[in-house]
């Protein structure tokens, strides 16, 4: 197991850039600041209870995008103080949390799960590359995690809950090492292939 922090020197030094830091503490008074306007905002827009129309036939991946994009939707509004934007670009992070009176900008990932349980292992992915990162935001860099908790259960889709984490350099995370290839680097590969 390795810490945020670690993980983006050893990311970054696997693509070939130098590496710099790419996830600090959080200051209080940020954090105090964020909570209270999402607390305020999903008070204020009835998110607890609310129903996300679902298209039938849907993934569990779909079903997370279309309440990712419900509750964006719901709670853009009744936010005060800061912005949920769009962030441009395949990866990490999916959203940028705006500040609306300060420079402040903020990586915003966003997680759907139909259950919260404190001793489920199963993966949930953040990041794979650090390029976007280092190319929209500047340090300090603060990583924030959305993760809408739902109901499923009988057919339909109702919001129970709201969970932010506000990760350190020293969050621990699981490191996967993952290898692939694409088109390009198939086509001038010094291997043998067959088109049949």
């Amino acid at each position: 197991m390795s810490n945020l922090l670690e993980y983006y020197y050893e990311l970054q030094k696997r693509e070939g850039v130098k590496p710099s830091q790419l996830v600090f503490k959080w200051d209080k008074n940020l954090v105090d600041n964020i909570l209270e306007d999402f607390k305020q905002s999903v008070e204020a827009c009835s998110l607890a209870g609310s129903m996300v129309p679902i298209k039938p036939g849907s993934t569990n991946q779909s079903i997370g995008n279309q309440v990712e994009y419900y509750f964006v939707d719901k709670i853009q509004n009744y936010l005060k103080k800061y912005s949920i934007e769009p962030c441009p670009g395949a990866g990490y992070p999916d959203r940028i949390l705006q500040s609306r009176f300060t420079s402040i900008k903020l990586p915003f990932e966003f997680k759907a799960t139909s259950s919260w349980n404190p001793k489920n292992t199963n993966r949930c992915v953040l990041t794979s590359s650090s390029k976007k990162l280092r190319r929209l935001f500047s340090v300090p860099i603060y990583h924030l995690l959305a993760t809408v908790i739902y109901d499923n259960s009988k057919g339909s889709c109702q919001i129970n809950k709201l969970r932010l984490d506000f990760l350190e350099p020293t969050s621990e995370i699981n490191i996967r090492l993952e290898g692939s290839v694409n088109h390009k680097i198939l086509s001038q590969g010094k291997h043998n292939f067959k088109i049949m």
